[in-house]
């Protein structure tokens, strides 16, 4: 079935397949289509009894969550802890001899990956496979998103009323993790009259005692009291109140008592072991889920704040659990990235992007000749840079956060960029250095390639909030990038002096600058790293490639010996490289291969990400191609 956009001219939508249903809503994978390329979206659609027995009640469903979802999606870049509306409209649709027009709704489609495409599903796939729950810095990850996501909703007059792990959906993974809240069917904007009548409308187990029929209005602190039950559900694997009817919810919300996390035999060791920790956060969990909406705390943010100190790991360095690198190395047997790869955008632009760093949902924010730019997953826009004063446009972007990016300027300065706006990290302490590039943790350990006044390449080590002695690479004419390889070793590539490939490791608490033979080729141009896996991929002109793994280190050429321009590695440590009208991967480490190619794209892919069943490349003329996994789209709930 294909419908056109009743507000986009000559954009439509193919349903694919169905992803599930509800008692007022089917939903569906769909494509949209439109002139400038493809893309995947999940369309909601009111189911046709719906609409028979009450057109304006089905017109309301798609109306509040059109309304809840269009005011959260109006800066750029949007929220991104809420999931984006795409479009709505109405289509025609024969029930029983009837013409009906059937209200839908597309939204964003999140790619889940081998995980699982929800919070509940990633619990539980941790849980299976590690024998815990999420450890506290993963946790943290998740309530500090969800926080900020209430925030946001809450800021434009919005009660969602049913948050749930099964409500949250996730993509990528690891660092690249993010966090989506979703299903705004029976949300509340201010000022909406329209309602479902007295239906009680939730999730037992985490819903509020209000909307169970008591006598409290609605209020921020009914959505605080679902976040308390999932943060429970984060850190156990078990829900935290055990009842399945609103009859049981209404009495164990008014017990006294409540479970605790040193009773659940799931809950990761490291929060096991600190005892002061675990009884912090039973108090805040039992404070925010008082029966009494007016006993719990005001906002997401002050309830997230009696979180998270609490959960924080004394160390910034790259502590990546263990057990969940190996459970990650299951997903190796999970269905490759298929060899159908869908245009999403078509090169051409007068644009052209200069450096690209990206969130695990596929989008990403740009440096270009016109300025800072962001995919969101169907368009680019423009970036309002308004009251940055002298910081000049950027060198070089990087992924800080899972939302947020660092900012190599022209002035020098290190920034922090977010929907919160600008926060200077650093600046270079000589103003006659020009920044290359950067990679590390600002607040711990992090390595800056800079260019003095004559353009010879310096490296500056980061530490304790000081920049280290800048030290000269003598043996490079250029650097094209740094990656963090561990917590005390950079892989650093460019350009020798003699005019070809240029590797090194650098390790700033030692000063030293170890060099690597290199392959055949005249620079490397591109790197990319997974520390919790000691892991480092560099490539450049002539097919070269440089992988450093723990401590060994191997230099090849690709077969053919194309110039490639962008590299990137899964969470499973499968690398992929690509160039001009060409993509090569290279999975568990069986030898590289080409998996696509297109001699009529010219310009070179200069950006790559690679998540779990998905791969995005981006032109410089920002070209945007994208594969997944075409099984695990199909295995997505709804």
């Amino acid at each position: 079935m294909t419908f056109a956009s009743d507000l986009h001219p000559g954009v439509r939508y193919r349903l694919e397949h169905l992803l599930g249903q509800g008692g007022t809503a089917v939903a569906y994978f769909a494509t949209r289509l439109a002139s400038d390329g493809e893309s995947p979206a999940v369309v909601k659609i009111i189911q046709p009894r719906i609409v028979v027995e009450s057109n304006e009640t089905a017109l309301t469903i798609i109306k509040k969550e059109a309304v809840a979802l269009g005011r959260l999606n109006e800066q750029v870049p949007p929220t991104p802890h809420v999931v984006r509306l795409m479009d709505t409209g109405s289509a025609p649709y024969e029930y029983f001899a009837r013409k009906l027009q059937l209200p839908w709704i597309a939204l964003e489609y999140v790619h889940g990956g081998g995980e699982g495409a929800t919070l509940e599903q990633r619990v539980d796939y941790s849980v299976k496979h590690t024998g815990f729950a999420f450890d506290p810095d993963r946790a943290a990850r998740v309530i500090d998103g969800l926080a900020r996501g209430l925030a946001e909703i809450h800021s434009v007059g919005v009660v969602h009323r049913d948050l749930t792990p099964g409500n949250v959906l996730c993509c990528g993974a690891g660092e690249t993790e993010l966090f989506k809240i979703s299903d705004f069917g029976i949300a509340r904007p201010a000022g909406l009259a329209a309602t479902f009548g007295d239906a009680i409308v939730g999730t037992p187990g985490y819903v509020a005692p209000e909307q169970l029929g008591g006598n409290s209005p609605l209020s921020v602190q009914s959505d605080i009291f679902s976040l308390a039950a999932i943060v429970y559900f984060i850190l156990t694997g078990q829900r935290y109140f055990e009842v399945t009817s609103p009859t049981q919810a209404i009495v164990a919300v008014g017990t006294p008592g409540r479970r605790t996390l040193a009773e659940a035999a799931t809950l990761s060791p490291e929060l096991r072991e600190r005892e002061a920790a675990c009884q912090a956060i039973d108090l805040a969990l039992a404070r925010a889920t008082a029966p009494h909406a007016a006993e719990r705390p005001r906002s997401a943010t002050q309830f997230s704040q009696s979180l998270l100190p609490w959960l924080a790991h004394e160390s910034a360095g790259v502590k990546a659990s263990r057990r969940w690198i190996t459970s990650m190395d299951l997903l190796q047997t999970e269905p490759e990235v298929s060899s159908s790869w869908v245009v999403r955008h078509p090169p051409g632009n007068d644009r052209l992007l200069t450096s690209v760093a990206w969130l695990g949902s596929g989008h990403c924010l740009a440096a270009s000749t016109h300025g800072l730019v962001y995919w969101d997953g169907t368009h680019w826009a423009l970036v309002p840079t308004e009251g940055w004063g002298d910081l000049g446009r950027a060198r070089f972007v990087r992924r800080l956060t899972a939302t947020s990016w660092l900012l190599g300027t022209e002035s020098g300065a290190l920034v922090e960029y977010s929907r919160s706006g600008l926060r200077e990290l650093a600046r270079l302490p000589d103003p006659n250095l020009a920044l290359v590039d950067a990679h590390g943790e600002l607040g711990d350990l992090a390595v800056v390639a800079a260019e003095d006044a004559s353009r010879r390449p310096v490296l500056i080590g980061h530490a304790a909030r000081r920049f280290m002695r800048p030290m000269p690479v003598e043996a490079a004419a250029s650097l094209s990038g740094v990656a963090r390889i561990d917590d005390q070793s950079w892989l650093v590539v460019g350009r020798s002096v003699e005019g070809r490939c240029f590797a090194a490791i650098y390790r700033p608490l030692d000063s030293t600058i170890t060099p690597i033979p290199p392959p055949e080729g005249r620079a490397l141009v591109a790197v990319a790293s997974r520390p919790e896996r000691r892991l480092a991929v560099a490539v450049g002109t002539d097919g070269s490639i440089v992988r450093v793994e723990r401590d060994k280190h191997e230099s090849v050429n690709v077969d053919g010996r194309p110039d490639l321009a962008a590299v990137a590695i899964d969470v499973v440590g499968n690398e992929w490289a690509a160039g001009a009208g060409s993509i090569w991967a290279n999975r568990a480490h069986r030898g590289w291969k080409r998996v696509w190619e297109n001699t009529t794209w010219r310009p070179p892919f200069i950006s790559l990400l690679a998540e779990s069943g998905m791969v995005v490349a981006v032109t410089v003329d920002s070209g945007v191609l994208e594969s997944r996994s075409l099984a695990l789209d199909k295995t997505r709930p709804a």
